[in-house]
């Protein structure tokens, strides 16, 4: 708490610590603390030195007097505590600017309680126009749900703006200095891109285990400790677009999102998991109530694809783990050597640059460099540093003749001149209300996105030894996809026998799934990697068409089931050829685009603001014409069928996506409708059989339904088990309009996620 000026040096502060001890052994806690880190140096004979030590005595004394502990068990020591925070800003001057950080280094699991009770206790400070602010530390959620909820809860309780999500490695000299490097260095800049980087590799090494966090580890495993925060962190500030101007806060926030936006979800081909093996001895040991999870990894490698123009195919390796060989942790960006020679090439042979890994590297601590330290390769341009860090020439920032690979002397070494310790860079970044170093709501939610399916997907893990002194950890990369070098037989017999998890032993209660449904072939799993594979599907019939014919036409039909498919295609296949991609729409609501039940709005909401699609190419059913919705004698039908015509090779569409109602309905064709027994020659049709909210709609027909060469058939969620069960013992298409979906020259594929296939027994 204190007066919020410029100068640092200049605000006064009083520090309440809270925790559940009672207030005698919260003291005696506290004052072990204070004690043991809060020292002054021994007095020397220098009349110079017995100065010094007498004020810093003085300063620790005042500094004792300002730390007071206040036992939170209970609503009433909430109401004692916010009397004292009260009571305190009373006594300071009317025109003292003030301000009261509350500071939350607790479990996550009791956020919303404790600010809770903040909120409603210490509600006086807001009349009393106390700027309040929330310092939240990681981990924010287990999962994509659980964030969104807990911040939802959060929010509801303080702003944006009040809310300060911890990650220290934000904090870290190295990490700040990223932007400003790249912003400072734009011939480096310009050629960090997918035509020169080979790959990125960002890594945090760790030598100790989990003895003190031992609980909370076992809930969160490497993926949510590290990976989804950390690493991914480190990605978007090397990856990122930079703004005009950094200190637009605003714009750099914005191109992080969008960054984060182009990033494929995590899937387990990507990855590889391990975990150290005395692991499950330790939880049993010091957790006694709990088991060690055979799917709790504490070694992951991930490789991580963003699919934007700048970084296509270009993999970025996020590797963390504990008891590993070192301690360290770095952004290492390798270069292509794509250097092509044609004359005077015995010169270019016998230099130096040609013969070592051209790479800059951001090392973020420890390891074999002794000071935190950027290096570029020397045949790059020599760079400029950014403020806090200088050109060294001090061979002793090397602990080691060979770094990263190379002698040092092939580097331009930027050093660190302070190291500032990461949470006193982040309570100076609070106090001076700096959020560029900060985790928004938006960045959660868009990081977690990116690990959401993995962490919670059943994982081959293998066991591995303190220091991985026989390498079992190593891998190699092949595109997208990671092996380990050793077989999993060679890390069994290096272990003496110890079990490597595998994916048949997680997978033990899954049931054999038939192969097709109705007479077609059928696809399940779970909703999320369903809506993966029906993405994946039309990405490579895409590649199909566009290569044999220069297009493809794709039609996608309303409903919120398809939203995960629309995200699927956004995150994990923005890089199909949209240029030469047509949508279409099956059907559509009779409103205004504007409005929110529009399938169209949804559409381009979730898929179409965030692909490289020319706006001539997305076709939109014209329901909304000179003011007047889906009005007969303006012939909205009529022309969506003759751009069909005109457009479409054939009237024959390539792909087209449906989803199935609870009724038996498709499209917007509903039981007993006339509209399912059209003509031949009638490609659009407008109808009023729907629900009674949005009875008016424009619908594809099942004769050009049935003129194309694929139909998906997405199908999710508990609610449409009973339906599924009826389609297979009926024929009637007046009763279950889906039944008249069968292509004349097509295939038809039955995409079903375990709860509407079985009501969620999960199937394989």
């Amino acid at each position: 708490m204190g007066e919020n000026v410029p100068a640092i040096a200049n605000l006064t502060f009083d520090f309440f610590t809270a925790a559940r001890q009672g207030q005698e052994e919260g003291n005696i806690v506290l004052n072990r603390i204070l004690n043991n880190n809060l020292t002054c140096d021994e007095e020397s004979g220098e009349d110079k030195d017995k100065l010094l030590a007498a004020l810093c005595k003085q300063h620790k004394l005042e500094f004792l007097r300002k730390v007071i502990y206040a036992p939170l068990r209970n609503e009433e020591n909430f109401i004692g505590l916010c009397s004292q925070i009260i009571n305190k800003f009373s006594l300071t001057d009317p025109g003292t600017k003030k301000e009261i950080l509350f500071y939350m280094a607790i479990a996550p699991s009791a956020y919303e309680s404790v600010l809770q009770n903040l909120n409603k206790h210490c509600h006086a400070l807001r009349e009393e126009k106390v700027a309040i602010k929330v310092a939240l530390e990681k981990p924010f959620g287990l999962d994509k749900a659980d964030a969104e909820s807990m911040s939802k809860k959060i929010l509801n309780l303080y702003s944006e703006e009040e809310i300060y999500r911890v990650d220290h490695f934000l904090g870290k000299p190295v990490v700040k200095a990223i932007l400003p490097f790249r912003f400072l260095n734009p011939e480096i800049e310009k050629v960090l891109d997918k035509d020169h980087i080979e790959k990125v590799e960002i890594f945090l090494k760790e030598t100790i285990s989990v003895e003190d966090r031992v609980h909370l580890y076992n809930s969160l495993g490497v993926l949510r400790d590290i990976h989804q925060n950390h690493l991914t962190q480190l990605l978007a500030l090397v990856a990122m677009d930079l703004p005009p101007d950094l200190r637009d806060s605003s714009k750099v926030q914005e191109n992080k999102e969008r960054l984060l936006h182009q990033i494929e979800m995590v899937r387990r081909h990507n990855s590889l998991f391990g975990q150290f093996s005395e692991y499950a001895s330790l939880v049993q040991k010091l957790e006694s109530n709990s088991t060690a999870s055979d799917n709790v990894p504490t070694f992951a490698a991930s490789v991580v694809k963003i699919n934007s123009p700048r970084w296509r195919n270009v993999p970025f390796i996020l590797v963390s783990g504990k008891l590993l060989d070192t301690r360290e942790s770095f952004i290492r960006i390798v270069f292509k050597n794509n250097y092509v020679c044609i004359s005077h090439c015995e010169n270019e042979e016998s230099s130096d640059e040609r013969k070592y890994t051209k790479q800059l590297v951001f090392h973020i601590g420890h390891g074999h460099l002794r000071r935190p330290s950027i290096l570029a390769s020397k045949s790059l341009q020599e760079p400029e540093c950014p403020n806090n860090f200088l050109k060294s020439t001090d061979p002793r920032l090397f602990g080691r003749s060979v770094i990263y690979g190379e002698n040092p002397k092939h580097f331009y070494p930027c050093t660190v001149v302070r190291d500032v310790p990461a949470y006193e860079s982040i309570i100076s970044n609070i106090l001076g209300g700096k959020q560029d170093n900060f985790v928004s709501t938006k960045l959660l939610i868009l990081s977690w996105k990116v690990w959401d399916y993995l962490v919670s997907a059943p994982k081959k893990i293998r066991i591995y030894e303190k220091a991985d002194p026989n390498g079992q950890l190593n891998f190699v990369v092949k595109e997208s996809q990671l092996e380990y070098i050793h077989t999993d037989e060679d890390a069994e017999e290096s272990l003496s026998n110890k079990s490597v998890v595998t994916h048949s032993e997680v997978m033990q209660d899954y049931i054999q799934t038939p192969a097709s449904f109705l007479g077609r072939k059928l696809v399940t799993s779970h909703t999320d990697h369903l809506a993966f594979l029906l993405a994946r599907d039309i990405d490579r019939m895409a590649e199909i068409e566009i290569l044999n014919k220069g297009s493809f036409h794709i039609a996608f039909s309303g409903g919120t089931s398809l939203v995960q498919v629309f995200r699927m295609l956004a995150q994990s296949f923005a890089n199909l050829h949209w240029h030469s991609v047509h949508v279409w729409q099956v059907d559509e609501r009779c409103v205004p685009h504007q409005d929110e039940r529009s399938n169209f709005q949804t559409l381009d909401r979730e898929l179409l603001r965030f692909v490289d699609i020319p706006y001539s190419n997305i076709h939109a059913m014209p329901v909304y014409i000179g003011g007047r919705l889906c009005d007969e004698e303006l012939g909205g039908a009529h022309a969506y069928a003759d751009s069909l015509r005109h457009i479409v090779p054939n009237s024959q569409l390539d792909f087209i996506v449906l989803g199935l109602g609870a009724d038996g309905h498709t499209a917007s064709l509903f039981p007993s409708s006339s509209d399912v027994h059209v003509d031949s020659n009638t490609f659009v049709v407008t109808t009023t059989d729907g629900p009674s909210d949005t009875s008016h709609r424009m619908t594809l027909t099942l004769p050009l339904i049935n003129r194309a060469k694929r139909v998906g058939i997405f199908v999710t969620g508990k609610h449409k088990r009973d339906i599924v069960n009826q389609l297979e013992s009926s024929k009637s298409v007046d009763t279950y309009p889906i039944l008249g979906v069968n292509p004349i020259n097509g295939t038809v594929i039955w995409y079903m996620d375990y709860n509407a296939y079985t009501g969620g027994v999960n199937v394989l």
